[in-house]
């Protein structure tokens, strides 16, 4: 093939320029209202008015070519073209609608956006659909469509791509949606079908990304029924496995919605009352594929909801989690690779769960965690000394690296100082773990419970380690936490204060040891 001939000959692309726009805006604008005419004519033959109709079409598939232009848009939203394609989401011809659909799909493509440097333009278009009843007629269009048609299908795909286009473009958009529409709805129904295909997983993929940074979001889909929803919904892969990577981004997706919406106080309370504590205890119990995704859950829960730490135990939960704690890997119990690859996470849900359990519970709920570390000859203090080994080296591993590389660290754009980023840094390298496992360890030997005191200060001098390592862990800690409660809930637990006191009791116990 000879490629620089093929270039040669062939036509020159179309340039949309701002002429050309404004002829486009303006046949756009004749279409709709010959089309309009015609149907007020002759509304009982359509065949009088489907020439017109076609032409409609077209035009609509020529104004594709502004998404090449994004720096045009700002002259498109002044010529009232943005008002127009919304205008079309409301004609009677399911064809012109998924047409205007299908262009808005187009327009708000972000990866051309990006490379564009359009933020301006598109910030003006996305304005000027919401100012116009976009969303409204969008989501709208969307309850009419029946899947069962091809084109429909597509449809349904095309509107679910927008609202991600739009998280990315103007985020403050989705909570406009969420208010004004009953999309929510929409996306539980969906999700409810038995049958699995594309436009199932990609509302799972819209209804987490709704909640992913809203708190507005994150309450209006746990509000009413949605918890019970929710719960229905994941309870569906209480026992079985998904058949592959596709069905695993959805149960994904369902349970990444859950521990979002945990986020908020009163969604907290909605979980413990639709006994979800107790159906994410079965499904660890099953040791199924949604176990991992259960103890992510319910870590997420516990660490904010005393309630959810009762209930746990009432569950029998502590049966399931405490061999999790042991060995991570009998939470899922897989062959694969995939299956392996999230020990590490599970390891860390694990150790978070425990540490909000004796920080949560009080009376013999709290005695039954305590007893746990004293049955089976001290097992459970063991790992934990094993655990702050391994954190505590790998986290001094990382700090090596980073001292290394600091000469290398350019300034980031996100607000953040250097110590910031570098704090960030260590608590995902694995600080975040060991703080959880220092806690747990000095909250026992507050317990005053000679076995585990005596077992503690055996490990830590046979491995080398020693309580002052701890001091600087929880130090640190206490240091960097925020003394405001992240949760506006009474069950907020102050972990300012929790962590000044215990870096008091071990520097008090410390120096009576010596």
């Amino acid at each position: 093939l000879n490629i620089d001939k093929m270039l040669d000959e062939a036509e020159p692309a179309e340039i949309m320029d701002l002429p050309q726009l404004k002829r486009l805006v303006l046949a756009l604008d004749r279409k709709i209202a010959k089309n309009q005419e015609m149907r007020i004519k002759h509304p009982d033959e359509p065949s009088r008015f489907m020439e017109s109709e076609v032409e409609l079409f077209e035009e609509i598939s020529k104004m594709q070519a502004l998404a090449t232009a994004p720096e045009l848009y700002t002259e498109f939203v002044k010529l009232n073209g943005a008002a127009k394609v919304v205008e079309l989401l409301d004609h009677e011809n399911n064809d012109i609608t998924l047409a205007a659909v299908e262009l808005i799909v187009e327009l708000t493509d972000t990866e051309a956006l990006i490379e564009a440097d359009a933020e301006e333009g598109a910030k003006a278009l996305v304005d000027a659909l919401v100012e116009n009843a976009f969303l409204e007629l969008l989501i709208r269009n969307l309850a009419k469509l029946d899947e069962a048609e091809e084109d429909a299908q597509k449809g349904v795909y095309n509107t679910l791509q927008i609202i991600e286009n739009l998280s990315e473009l103007s985020p403050q958009a989705l909570e406009a949606l969420t208010e004004k529409t009953d999309v929510v709805g929409w996306l539980f129904k969906r999700l409810l079908v038995k049958a699995f295909e594309q436009n199932k997983l990609y509302s799972s993929e819209i209804l987490s990304i709704l909640c992913q940074t809203s708190v507005v979001n994150q309450r209006r889909v746990a509000s009413g029924e949605g918890m019970d929803r929710l719960l229905q919904l994941v309870n569906a892969w209480k026992k079985k496995d998904p058949k592959d990577g596709e069905e695993v981004e959805l149960v994904e997706n369902l349970f990444n919605v859950l521990c979002s919406c945990l986020m908020v106080p009163e969604n907290q309370a909605a979980f413990v009352e639709g006994e979800g504590v107790e159906l994410l205890v079965i499904m660890l119990q099953a040791r199924k594929f949604a176990a991992r995704c259960a103890l992510k859950v319910l870590d997420y829960s516990m660490q904010r909801n005393s309630a959810s730490c009762e209930r746990f135990v009432n569950a029998m939960g502590l049966k399931t989690l405490f061999p999790g704690f042991l060995r991570p890997q009998s939470i899922f119990q897989s062959k694969n690779k995939e299956g392996k690859g999230g020990v590490r996470e599970d390891e860390e849900h694990c150790v978070s769960i425990v540490s909000s359990l004796l920080l949560r519970l009080a009376g013999d709920n709290h005695t039954r965690v305590v007893q746990k570390f004293v049955e089976k000859d001290f097992e459970k203090v063991d790992r934990l000394v094993e655990l702050h080994e391994k954190y505590y080296a790998q986290v001094a591993s990382h700090d090596k690296r980073a001292a290394a590389e600091e000469d290398e660290d350019e300034d980031e754009d996100d607000g953040l100082s250097k110590e910031e980023r570098r704090y960030l840094s260590r608590l995902d390298q694995g600080l975040f773990t060991l703080q959880q496992v220092d806690t747990t360890m000095v909250f026992l030997l507050s317990e005053g419970v000679a076995g585990i005191e005596s077992r503690v200060k055996l490990l830590l001098h046979q491995s080398g380690s020693s309580l002052q390592q701890m001091v600087e862990v929880l130090e640190e800690y206490h240091n960097n936490v925020g003394e405001d409660k992240v949760e506006t809930s009474s069950d907020a637990l102050n972990m300012k204060e929790v962590t000044g006191d215990l870096v008091a009791f071990l520097k008090d116990y410390i120096a009576e040891g010596q």
